[in-house]
């Protein structure tokens, strides 16, 4: 088991090493958070390629690519390059999603449920990828919408508390 973190785009910029279909989706989250993001793989995808943003470097994984960024995403099709990042990534001291992997993995990417600045993630320790995305499903059905302002009057009144001013 581990701990669940909300990790912030000022950490650094997130190294995606894969070019194809679960490349883009990790690419496509980064971006949408507000990460510098850099992609590496000799063919990339249609999706990353139309992404606006992010840097693409159309060659083979290097070790080193891991050098100057916080996060990396090993999601190729290749077992032995998934392993090598893995590798290059714990060696570096950086966390890492290894896609095929969850023992060579030092975290997951949770399925994710966003209203405005409110997230609810869902993850079964690398288990079962598909069965976080369906719990994900019903718990964003049973929230429903609408929660942004809820959060934004929260937002407000723990201002207020902290500054030592009444909430309005």
């Amino acid at each position: 088991m581990g701990l669940m973190l909300e990790i912030q785009p000022s950490i650094g910029p997130a190294l995606v090493v894969g070019g194809g279909t679960v490349g883009a989706r990790k690419v496509t989250a980064l971006v949408a958070a507000g990460f510098r993001v850099t992609v590496v793989a000799p063919e990339i995808g249609p999706r990353i390629a139309a992404q606006s943003g992010i840097t693409v470097q159309r060659r083979e994984f290097s070790p080193s690519d891991v050098i100057g960024h916080s996060l990396v995403f090993a999601c190729t099709a290749n077992r032995a390059v998934n392993s090598a990042v893995g590798l290059a990534a714990r060696d570096a001291g950086l966390p890492v999603v290894v896609a095929d992997s969850p023992e060579e993995s030092t975290a997951f990417s949770p399925a994710v449920h966003r209203d405005g600045d409110l997230q609810v993630a869902v993850s079964t320790h690398g288990a079962s990828p598909s069965l976080s995305v369906q719990v994900r499903d019903r718990i964003a059905e049973a929230l429903g919408n609408g929660w942004d302002g809820r959060v934004d009057a929260a937002r407000a009144a723990r201002e207020a508390r902290l500054s030592g001013k009444q909430a309005p």
